[in-house]
């Protein structure tokens, strides 16, 4: 009876056991969520293409994980009803258990100070991007995100990115306790809730809030937004929303003191921003009392450090900033050209730029400049400035190796990147999941390598203007004929998948492009392999026919690339360097350009 009694206890223990074992992975796959990342994608009563379409679900919105079935996710449409959607076009998110997905390397909050003399402000992550500005040594930025050896930053009003080696990043906290309110200006806030972000961005994080007419002090001011602090919070503000007055002197003292530059400007313009705010003063710090749409015609009125007061619409009047206004032709027919427009200056970026005699490289040079100097500019001359030099002496300045304020449209000489714009093209980052690809000697995995170098390739083709998509933003696993799905759903111009070689020879070395059709892929294997080999310095395997999946089944013009084998301990420690990836990028970033150009 004992043993009968025994026997029947450790069956019941045995059943309760098991029950929790089953209902616990369910639990966690409930949470398990998906973001759609295409408008309209299609959900099926199935999962395969063959299946009919039950519904259809826009881009951004998040279901719940129902099920997964080979590339095919069951998603929880209501509490009835649920479909099925292909794997490659959703992100899928793991909200119970911890992701294996690398991190994001950001410091928002944190500002950027640079330690170079004339630091380069470059459009994109690379040198191959042009040179929109120059961060000035001891100035500093409001930090946006980091792609390998580069930061972007916002500064003086423009989003750019430097080299991460000629500066240091900060928290924003530190300099707060350190600076306190070193502008000496305080705040009103206009708005009826105005949000506080962490970073001068409206895609940077809300961390409060604050109530109209609330004062803040003003910790320092970047473009258009504003850095401020109270008792209980600190953060940036756009300055749109804020009324700006300095705490040592009052308003009437900044009027009196600004107008002497002051000069009467009566004339008309037409308008050259998209939309312009027009303000109840001259200076950003003005309330926002409205605003116009380009081509508008406008009456100045007068016209105050860089701004004008206007006439607009049925007898409105108003400021507005004064390189959004194209003056009338007519207006500037008798100017002499030896006399600059005040508003309109250029400041040299480089030490020993060339000033010409003429709008040409074969003109004679004048003069030379360094960094740090500014001319006035008298007018624009193709893609050349003609500048003032001061006792009646003029001179021309190739627009792209300069600076400007004051001028709506400023020069700008297009890089490589200009071949890359509104090209589609899908980076495919190997393995990823459950498939981690090639062990190193070191212990590193391919699937990890070959998504930091993708996102570094994503941000280079981004900011160039390309439609670009990736396989895979995380790490998860991808079928073969998920990422080509991809290219064909894409319509890539273009597709790059990226690797790391293994061997049991752990001599062998070196970088190898593969195609598979010599028509269709040969002239992108080409090009990317030859700027790739420039960058990253490693042997070159050359290009070579590969009998892939990837390549074999692909519509596009495609190409796998081995960028290094992690079966020698020496390559592998170099492969897995931010360096060595931020070169490999570069050189894919340059054959794509090549390639298109």
């Amino acid at each position: 009876m004992i043993r009968k009694m025994i026997t029947i206890s450790i069956c019941f223990t045995l059943v309760i056991l098991s029950f929790f074992t089953e209902t616990s992975p369910s639990t966690a796959k409930a949470a398990d969520q998906v973001t759609i990342n295409v408008d309209g994608l299609n959900v099926r009563n199935g999962a395969g293409l063959t299946y009919s379409v039950i519904a259809k679900v826009k881009k951004g919105q998040i279901y719940d994980v129902v099920e997964k079935k080979n590339d095919w996710i069951k998603i929880k449409l209501s509490a009835r009803s649920s479909g099925w959607v292909a794997n490659w076009l959703v992100t899928q998110k793991k909200t119970v258990t911890s992701s294996s997905t690398p991190a994001v390397t950001n410091s928002k909050g944190s500002i950027v100070e640079s330690n170079a003399t004339g630091l380069r402000f470059r459009s994109g992550p690379g040198t191959s991007f042009g040179v929109i500005g120059v961060f000035e040594k001891g100035k500093t930025a409001s930090y946006l995100e980091k792609s390998g050896e580069w930061i972007k930053i916002s500064y003086s009003g423009k989003t750019g990115w430097v080299s991460s080696s000629y500066v240091k990043v900060k928290n924003t906290s530190s300099t707060q306790r350190s600076t306190g309110t070193s502008s000496g200006k305080n705040g009103t806030v206009t708005a009826s809730s105005l949000n506080v972000r962490k970073t001068a961005s409206t895609s940077g994080s809300i961390v409060g809030s604050l109530k109209k007419n609330a004062t803040v002090s003003i910790i320092k001011e970047s473009g258009k937004w504003v850095q401020i602090q109270t008792k209980n919070i600190s953060g940036w503000v756009h300055s749109d929303y804020l009324k700006i007055n300095s705490s040592n002197s009052g308003s009437k003292e900044n009027t009196s003191s600004s107008s002497n530059q002051s000069s009467a400007a009566k004339g008309s313009g037409k308008v050259t921003a998209t939309s312009l705010n027009v303000r109840n003063s001259g200076s950003l710090s003005g309330s926002v009392v409205g605003s116009i749409t380009k081509g508008t015609k406008v009456n100045i009125l007068e016209e105050k450090n860089d701004w004008y007061k206007i006439g607009y619409g049925s007898n409105k009047v108003g400021w507005v900033a004064g390189w959004y206004i194209a003056k009338d032709s007519k207006q500037t027919t008798n100017t002499n050209t030896n006399t600059s427009n005040s508003r309109q200056q250029v400041k040299i970026i480089y030490n020993g730029t060339n000033i010409r005699s003429g709008t040409s490289t074969s003109h004679s040079i004048i003069k030379r400049a360094n960094i740090g100097e500014s001319y006035g500019i008298i007018e624009k001359a193709g893609d050349w400035y003609k500048i003032n030099l001061g006792g009646n002496k003029a001179g021309f300045i190739a627009g792209w190796v300069v600076e400007t304020t004051g001028v709506s449209s400023p020069v700008t000489k297009p890089g490589v990147s200009q071949y890359i714009k509104n090209k589609t093209i899908v980076i495919d980052p190997g393995h990823g999941g459950r498939d981690s690809g090639a062990v190193g000697v070191s212990g590193n995995l391919e699937k990890n390598l070959t998504l930091s170098t993708a996102k570094l390739v994503y941000d280079k083709l981004k900011s160039a203007g390309a439609n670009v998509f990736m396989t895979r933003s995380n790490d998860t696993y991808i079928s073969l004929n998920s990422r080509v799905s991809t290219s064909h759903y894409r319509n890539a111009k273009a597709f790059i998948s990226i690797h790391f070689d293994s061997t049991s020879d752990r001599s062998v070395s070196g970088t190898t492009t593969y195609y598979y059709h010599s028509l269709k892929d040969g002239s992108l294997a080409k090009s990317v392999n030859n700027e790739l080999v420039k960058q990253t310095k490693l042997r070159d395997r050359g290009q070579k026919f590969g009998n892939f999946h990837v390549l074999r089944e692909n519509k596009a013009p495609a190409v796998l690339l081995e960028l290094g084998f992690l079966s020698n301990r020496t390559e592998e420690l170099t492969v897995a360097t931010s360096n060595y990836q931020e070169r490999a990028s570069q050189g894919i970033f340059n054959g794509l350009a090549q390639y298109f150009k």
